[in-house]
């Protein structure tokens, strides 16, 4: 008897450059068939008025006092999520039976209690006539967890792909970095630092660029030992006091003054560094090291993670895993274990009390 259930998972991380869709078919355990994944990129508009409101918002109050301006942009994301979402199931002409509907996150803040994904579920549900589970943070953090990271759990489904017997550390580097560790019944987790985050910003603010293409940029310029020496010790980077990120929590200022093709260089460093010297914190065994994430396309930077953590690191593409559609795929997998009640989170991925279920299901069709 099949138990397997198909859902679509759909992700728009930090970065805000866009919503990743993937369908899977799974069991909500062992098994998984990877259907398909799909790009869709937010209009260079939306993302400008995203980013200027994420921009503005320090607390919940921020956000009720700026009701009007989420509940439009909320809408116009929700909407951008069933377009989507129309087209990667129209595509593949199969029953999805439930849709982890992700958000984008506005505000980090577990310690504070809350953690805010931007989605209407309700308005998806209706406009795609599907069960979609949202959410998935809040019992995580209502139980002593941070609500981060939320991947590991697909993460160790996805290492029974890789031909290796040793512990493997999957590192996935998106706007912040978080790693999951597995090996036999153990899994840990946690966010491990900055990802494209400071670059990116930098990128951005400097000269309205999203990205450093194959990290071009950092391998032209020279790294600032100075000021990586005085800045990486800082306690703000360092694992051991921090288990999640909220990604306005990183601050690019420490390399103002410097030549631009030096500032990059010196960031992707030091983001390579604070990686590196949080994982050797925690991880003390010797691991084969899968990347996944847009960062992993950053050459320079994987040039340096390379040599800092002087393991064996592999692409996880090179074991037919496309690495842009890892978080959208893990979504769909949570919202299987949610709508079967299984746990999504653990006390040594999240530091929630308990192994703990998440996720609210809406139905509105």
């Amino acid at each position: 008897m099949d138990n397997s259930l198909f859902a679509l998972g759909l992700m728009s991380g930090t970065s805000l450059d866009g919503i990743d869709a993937s369908i899977i078919k799974s069991d909500g355990e062992n098994y998984l068939d990877i259907i398909d994944n799909k790009y869709l990129s937010y209009p260079v508009d939306l993302k400008k008025r995203l980013s200027y409101f994420i921009n503005q918002i320090n607390d919940k109050n921020d956000i009720n006092e700026n009701i009007g301006i989420y509940k439009s942009l909320e809408r116009e994301i929700t909407l951008y999520h069933a377009q989507i979402s129309r087209n990667i199931i129209d595509k593949n002409k199969c029953k999805i039976q439930v849709v982890g509907f992700h958000g984008q996150t506005i505000i980090h803040k577990p310690k504070d209690g809350y953690s805010v994904q931007m989605g209407d579920a309700n308005l998806l549900s209706q406009t795609l006539k599907q069960k979609v589970i949202h959410n998935f943070r809040a019992n995580d953090i209502k139980n002593g967890g941070e609500g981060a990271p939320l991947t590991p759990i697909y993460h160790k489904l996805l290492t029974t792909k890789f031909p290796t017997n040793n512990p493997i550390l999957i590192l996935n580097i998106g706007g912040i970095s978080n790693y999951s560790y597995c090996y036999k019944d153990k899994l840990i987790a946690s966010d491990v630092g900055p990802g494209n985050v400071l670059i990116d910003e930098y990128l951005k603010k400097t000269k309205g660029l999203h990205y450093d293409k194959n990290g071009s940029i950092a391998s032209s310029g020279n790294i600032n030992q100075n000021i990586i020496n005085h800045f990486y010790e800082h306690e703000f980077y360092n694992a051991k006091e921090k288990h999640s990120y909220d990604r306005k929590e990183f601050d690019f200022s420490f390399v103002r003054g410097l030549e631009f093709e030096d500032a990059i260089a010196t960031l992707t460093y030091f983001t390579a560094l604070i990686i590196s010297k949080n994982i050797q914190k925690r991880i003390r065994d010797e691991v084969d090291i899968i990347l996944c994430g847009g960062g992993r396309k950053n050459l320079t930077l994987v040039k340096h993670l390379k040599k800092l953590l002087n393991s064996k690191i592999k692409l996880i593409d090179e074991f037919n895993i496309d690495g842009d559609f890892v978080e959208s795929q893990a979504f769909a997998y949570l919202s299987i274990r949610s709508y079967l009640k299984m746990p999504i989170s653990y006390p040594s991925t999240t530091n929630v009390n308990a192994p703990v279920t998440g996720g609210e299901i809406k139905i509105n069709y």
